[in-house]
């Protein structure tokens, strides 16, 4: 046995086998080497010690070295030296074993990686992504938190949430624990259990408007309406100072002048129809109104007697203000009867303070929500609020507080008064909304459920003017009630009522014809009167194309310095710049920069191409004051103003489904004919290079051509910068030496390249202009005219309650659930809560 070779006299541990998971894969060179090591010797552990002990090494080398015990091996592609036999400092594992571990631990994280790749939540490099159109990119996660459940549960998603947060709220009043939940309300037949976010049985929408509030359940076919008045007891019996009115006999000569207008255009329209018009039918109309007699009718025989309230000792609202006689009664509307789309009204001195305003809106729709839910229990309710299109975020966020805080709503959403009345059209294509209302007018323009801001016009006129017009058009024809108040609360209803039936804007209707009305005033008896109209019934609709004569019938009111103080426009926190949406289109519209105006086409095709670069400039300001001008401009011109800022901004080739889809809505829009006549002023002031189909192609090319024109120049203007070379001027033969330590000459040359670049661009326009025209001239066909087309509302449908009607789809889509906002989140977040759960970009 001591005749043993020294490497039978070496000892191994048993290695703990570390199972890999491409051992299959690796060489095992060391393997063999190892068997032999172990089967070499017989010799006991105790011997093997002992013979450890005794020997010595003669040679003094290394025995295990002599016999090849390093070696070298290729695993996963790399050399790696194994040394068998050795073993680290303080353990008895050998090297070659914790080389294996080490590899084999890199293998495992590299397959733990593949599998996080594959998973989608491996750890990446934060980069910086820009934020660049409607959906903005998410941020990355946290990779500490990698394999956690995040947004993986429903209680972690945000709606999800509050819906149970509701359900709990709505059974906070049953305080019987034994009751149980599945117990159904006998009055309401809805269980508490099922009351949620997304369901339209307990949603209620609500449109405050200058005439009406409507107000619903989204399920209902119909909605209420309120009208926007409050009646508030005078302090005595004494009749307080009457409005000066404009609306008599006697006009100015402005005035006259600007109804002969009107006057000429319904002669050329009934000119251009062929319609024949008798030469004395005003002189028939006065004669028949002078010598009409009214018809006394007694109170037994008045089926629609009003009861008037002359107690004056409690505040009245909505259609019981509408009781109250002005001798007993001061009036006032809460709601916005004022410009730029505000909610509140802050004209005039009806209000001393904000809170009394807020405490009259609160009021009304508490009034609103009596008649609605009767009996009903009043606590699990949600609400959709309508707004303006252009509207201010000041009066929003109050009115969403005034919900959310004041009146008993679980949670409220926000939409803008355009997109309901798509959504109630079940209109999905690009659509021009015109929304003729009772105080203002508005254009806008949708494409692909987005309002384009750029293209939003207000106009400070509607049916409200259309009516004082009419009224004097009357009485200047010997109206047989000499005596009207319009301003008065009876002699309004009766305007209202008299437009309603018999203005109308069809040609044929327009004649000599009788007709009456019952005039019911306080203290006086009810009284028959029959009349005729001829002209008047035509002449004051089509004020709408020439809205000038509208300003000399007001009343013109500004607003209340005191109210503006209280609620004053939103502010940037950090700019204190104005930041309530902006309408490049509609400060054109005030400062009279209309296309329709621009007679020259190569002028018009200049301000054409110079949209972009005045969209840019108009974003870029800096705003810190509101323009308060009035926005007179015509209806008409209104629309192809819109519409071109709106394609040429957006995509030009849109320009023909704007056209094709002008949806006209609003309850002044009720007018007979007002869809034909409209067709008709559109295609009579729209300018011809507008009219072209193949224009947007043009306009494409013609951009591309300048903007290529515009990049030369810059690259030349930047080599001349860069090697000082010499600009030769036009005319002269000395050019022009650029300097580089010569500020002068550089900006001499820099403004003669402009100079260059602006000639170049004029040439290239005035010949693309002329070779386009002469071109279309030449097809002599209206075949390429863009068509005009105003749609109706769907049948069976009020034009009136379309943008309410539209909420209501709302409230039933799956998305509603994300745009509530509930009372926790008002109370965390504030305001700031909108710009993440609105369906515009607030």
């Amino acid at each position: 046995m001591t005749g043993e070779t020294p490497e039978s006299s070496i000892v191994y541990e048993d290695p703990i086998e570390i199972p890999l998971d491409d051992d299959s894969d690796d060489e095992q060179p060391s393997q063999q080497d190892h068997n032999d090591l172990r089967s070499s010797t017989n010799t006991p552990l105790a011997e093997r010690a002992a013979t450890i002990d005794g020997e010595e090494d003669v040679d003094g080398d290394d025995d295990i070295e002599s016999n090849n015990s390093v070696k070298t091996v290729k695993i996963d592609g790399k050399d790696v030296q194994l040394s068998y036999g050795k073993t680290m400092a303080g353990t008895k594992v050998p090297k070659h074993l914790l080389e294996r571990r080490r590899i084999g631990r890199i293998k495992a994280a590299e397959a733990f990686a593949k599998k996080l790749k594959k998973i989608g939540i491996e750890k990446i490099e934060n980069i910086t992504l820009p934020q660049t159109g409607l959906f903005q990119p998410l941020n990355l996660i946290n990779q500490k938190n990698y394999s956690s459940d995040y947004i993986r549960k429903d209680d972690q998603i945000f709606a999800l949430r509050e819906r149970k947060t509701l359900r709990s709220s709505t059974n906070a009043n049953n305080n019987n624990t034994s009751t149980p939940k599945a117990v159904v309300d006998l009055k309401t037949g809805v269980m508490d259990d099922e009351i949620d976010l997304n369901d339209p049985n307990s949603t209620i929408i609500i449109q405050p408007g200058s005439e009406t509030m409507k107000i619903g359940f989204a399920l209902d076919e119909t909605p209420l309406l309120i009208p926007n008045l409050v009646a508030i007891p005078k302090k005595d019996d004494s009749k307080g100072p009457s409005t000066e009115s404009k609306l008599n006999t006697e006009q100015s000569e402005e005035f006259e002048d600007l109804k002969n207008e009107l006057h000429s255009t319904f002669k050329e329209r009934m000119r251009y129809y062929k319609r024949r018009i008798q030469p004395n039918s005003h002189e028939q109309v006065k004669s028949f109104n002078r010598n009409a007699q009214p018809e006394t009718i007694l109170d037994n025989n008045d089926p629609a007697r009003i009861r008037w309230i002359t107690q004056n000792d409690k505040v009245y609202y909505g259609n019981d203000a509408l009781l109250c006689p002005e001798s007993f009664f001061s009036h006032r509307k809460p709601f916005g009867t004022c410009r730029n789309g505000a909610l509140f009204n802050l004209m005039g001195s009806s209000y001393s303070s904000v809170q009394e305003l807020l405490g009259d809106v609160i009021k009304l729709i508490e009034f609103g929500l009596n008649k609605l839910l009767e009996a009903k229990n009043k606590d699990k309710y949600k609400a959709i609020l309508v707004i303006p299109d252009l509207f201010e975020k000041s009066h929003v966020e109050e009115m969403i507080r005034l919900l959310l805080t004041e009146l008993p709503f679980n949670a409220v959403a926000i939409i803008q008064e355009s997109l309901a009345t798509c959504y109630g059209a079940g209109i999905s294509t690009s659509t021009c909304v015109v929304n003729v209302g009772a105080s203002e007018t508005s254009v806008s323009c949708i494409d692909e459920g987005v309002v384009l801001e750029n293209s939003l016009i207000n106009l400070n006129y509607g049916g409200d003017d259309i009516t004082r017009l009419f009224s004097v058009l009357l009485k200047m024809n010997n109206f047989p009630y000499q005596d009207w108040n319009v301003e008065s609360i009876a002699g309004w209803n009766i305007a209202e009522t008299l437009k309603k039936q018999i203005v109308t804007l069809q040609d044929a209707d327009v004649t000599v014809q009788l007709s009456n009305f019952m005039k019911r005033v306080f203290n006086e008896p009810t009284e028959k009167y029959e009349f005729k109209t001829f002209d008047e019934v035509m002449l004051a609709p089509l004020a709408l194309f020439a809205p000038r004569i509208f300003s000399y019938l007001r009343n013109e009111e500004s607003k209340n310095s005191t109210l503006q103080y209280q609620l004053p426009e939103s502010k940037d926190l950090f700019t204190h710049e104005l930041n309530d949406w902006r309408s490049m289109t509609q400060e054109a519209c005030k400062n009279n920069g209309s296309y329709c105006d621009i007679s020259d086409e190569l002028q018009l095709l200049t301000a054409l191409l110079e949209v972009d670069s005045k969209l840019e400039a108009f974003q870029s300001e800096a705003t810190t004051t509101l323009d308060n001008k009035r926005n007179m401009l015509p209806l008409d011109k209104a629309i192809i103003q819109s519409i071109t800022d709106a394609c040429l901004s957006l995509d030009p080739s849109k320009m023909d489904s704007f056209y094709s889809n002008i949806l006209v809505v609003g309850g002044s829009s009720n007018i007979p004919a007002f869809d034909f006549m409209l067709t008709d002023r559109i295609n009579i002031w729209r300018p011809r290079l507008l009219s072209l189909s193949s224009f947007p192609q043009f306009y494409k090319n013609l951009s591309k051509e300048i903007k290529d024109l515009e990049m030369e120049s810059q690259s030349t203007a930047k080599l001349q910068a860069q090697t000082g070379s010499v600009v030769p001027t036009t005319g002269s033969s000395t050019p022009l030496a650029t300097n580089a330590g010569n500020d002068g000459e550089t900006m001499a040359d820099l403004n003669e390249v402009s100079k260059k670049l602006s000639s170049n661009i004029n040439d290239l326009i005035k010949t693309k202009l002329q070779d386009y025209i002469s071109n279309v001239e030449s097809q002599n066909s209206n075949e390429h005219y863009f068509p005009v087309g105003v749609v109706p509302p769907p049948r069976d449908m009020s034009a009136a309650i379309l943008s309410w009607k539209g909420a209501s789809v709302l409230a039933q889509i799956k998305l509603v659930e994300e745009l509530f906002i509930t009372n926790l989140d008002w109370d965390m977040h504030g305001s700031r809560i909108l710009q993440h759960k609105c369906i515009f970009t607030y």
